[in-house]
């Protein structure tokens, strides 16, 4: 189901319609709305939040325990508006959280009937938190290793801390479950969180080339951006090469042969342009 609201694209995933229902059909009335409501919240935030900053959102896509964001180019843009979106999402759980604990606090509205909005208004925010994608804390966790390591390496490293986390909510479920508490819950969130993991790390090439394809337009627009050089073997693969480039920096590509001579100087624009008509099974030699 896709509608739209103020320009934006709503798609809701179908197993948040399935669970949406189910709960209303099985009387959880109150934490059906508590739930959506968090959600809501979250996602509003965030894009809030890139509106805020002058960032397109193309999409937002509610999923059964958040939501998603679809931002154009959205690594191209500062590091700190990046952190700003992806934290304004647990900010907003919570700033609301702590409204109704404040309202509850004052006797201005019954804890009892708050109390199931501030759980679940905190339980998102601070498990948005945990650093794993495809959560918000992972989105920073990636950001801060792409400083250290290439893009779709920190990409990948911090989707596999995605599903670590998701057998950690599985072991979870099997102790509580030995001292026969059952929470289902928490393999359901599992399930969603080993799959949505697996695909970020499946999307990791192509998100990065499209983030190169467009890095031109945006070194037109902005006028400058910061460089980093790297020097490559001639016989060494050429897409060894691209995935070591990040998104922030343009590269100059130093070429050197057995002797250590260099040979040609690259920019990425000359490899990227070569790999789409030649392909990524091409050698460095080849671009020369």
């Amino acid at each position: 189901m896709v509608f739209l609201i103020y320009g934006v694209k709503v798609r809701l995933h179908f197993l948040f319609i399935v669970i949406i229902a189910a709960g209303f059909v099985g009387g959880l009335y109150e934490e059906v709305i508590a739930a959506m409501l968090a959600i809501l919240v979250h996602e509003i935030s965030h894009v809030l939040a890139a509106r805020t900053l002058g960032i397109e959102v193309d999409e937002l896509e509610l999923l059964p325990f958040g939501g998603r964001i679809s931002i154009k180019g959205f690594y191209q843009y500062s590091r700190e508006g990046e952190v700003i979106v992806v934290l304004a999402g647990p900010a907003g759980n919570l700033f609301l959280a702590a409204v109704f604990i404040s309202l509850a606090y004052h006797g201005l509205i019954p804890y009892d009937t708050v109390h199931l909005f501030i759980r679940y208004q905190l339980t998102l925010g601070l498990f948005n938190l945990l650093p794993a994608l495809p959560l918000d804390g992972g989105k920073i966790f990636m950001l801060w290793l792409s400083q250290m390591v290439s893009f779709i390496k920190a990409v990948r490293m911090a989707a596999r801390a995605g599903k670590v986390l998701a057998f950690f909510l599985w072991a979870l479920f099997l102790a509580m479950a030995a001292n026969s508490s059952l929470s289902p819950v928490l393999v359901v969130t599992g399930i969603f969180l080993f799959w949505a993991a697996g695909e970020e790390e499946k999307q990791a090439p192509l998100m990065f080339m499209s983030y190169m394809a467009h890095k031109k337009e945006n070194l037109i627009e902005k006028g400058l951006l910061p460089v980093q050089a790297i020097v490559a073997f001639v016989k060494m693969p050429v897409k060894q090469v691209l995935f070591r480039l990040n998104p922030q920096s343009f590269y100059l590509v130093y070429v050197v042969d057995n002797s250590c001579r260099l040979k040609k100087c690259l920019t990425e624009t000359e490899i990227f342009d070569t790999i789409i008509e030649k392909g990524l099974d091409i050698k460095v030699e080849d671009l020369l």
